[in-house]
């Protein structure tokens, strides 16, 4: 049966691609077998939260947008520029925004049509947001957790497995409705990752992130076991939005 076009986003804050072997996720091992994935993706410099995520909105290195620094507050100035929000709007994609820190806020422009700053609820509003909407729609989902354990824990440390081992169970109902569509896109990422209790650093470790999709809109396969960087995540939404 058609339903309504979906593309779906989810960036998993700190997301060590190592983890997904020692994890073993059921829910993102099924994506992972029905689509196409890499380990092999990097952070832009430095490897920060914001920094990335700003590099995957806009698709630019941060010494071409000039988005440098890693924070911001409501008031201050938003990103400025086209952004994957803007894209899917302009084709006819109602657009959804679920952040869980705030100074992903930056990203949250007239191009978002429903944003919300959901905190460690982000999983449920992305859960409300899948099953809710009846029209073609673009969702970035980003989901905070494991940066705080790999902090305290240290990355790849077994509370970090197992913190990773809950988001996954967090995604089942998304993933699984997603992928009971048609005309659907779904993008599993990170934004950088970690190595023993440190992130942020030129570290390579902290460079280190996923990249998985599972489409029937479009082929792939050339991100398959390919190297890829956080800034390309519009590139390859351009395929589709």
């Amino acid at each position: 049966m058609k339903t309504h076009k979906t593309v779906v986003v989810i960036s998993i804050d700190a997301l060590h691609p190592d983890s997904i072997k020692m994890a073993k996720p059921e829910n993102i091992l099924r994506v992972m077998e029905k689509g196409i994935s890499t380990l092999d993706g990097t952070s832009v410099a430095p490897p920060k939260t914001l920094i990335n995520h700003t590099a995957m909105a806009l698709g630019k290195m941060p010494e071409e947008s000039g988005y440098t620094v890693n924070a911001w507050k409501p008031g201050m100035p938003k990103a400025e520029g086209e952004s994957i929000f803007s894209l899917a709007k302009k084709s006819g994609l109602k657009t959804f925004y679920v952040y869980s820190k705030e100074l992903l806020g930056f990203l949250a422009t007239e191009d978002v049509d429903e944003q919300y700053f959901a905190g460690m609820d982000s999983l449920s509003e992305g859960d409300r947001i899948v099953d809710e909407t009846k029209e073609d729609y673009f969702l970035f989902l980003h989901i905070s957790g494991l940066e705080f354990t790999g902090m305290e824990h240290g990355w790849l440390s077994d509370e970090y497995i197992t913190k990773f081992q809950e988001i996954d169970a967090g995604l089942a109902g998304v993933i699984k409705t997603i992928m009971e569509k048609t005309d659907t896109t779904l993008v599993i990422t990170s934004d950088h990752s970690g190595h023993e209790k440190i992130h942020g650093s030129d570290h390579p470790e902290d460079f280190k992130m996923p990249l998985i999709v599972y489409s029937d809109m479009a082929d792939f396969s050339e991100y398959n076991n390919k190297s890829y960087k956080t800034v390309e995540l519009k590139s390859l939404l351009s395929k589709i939005i």
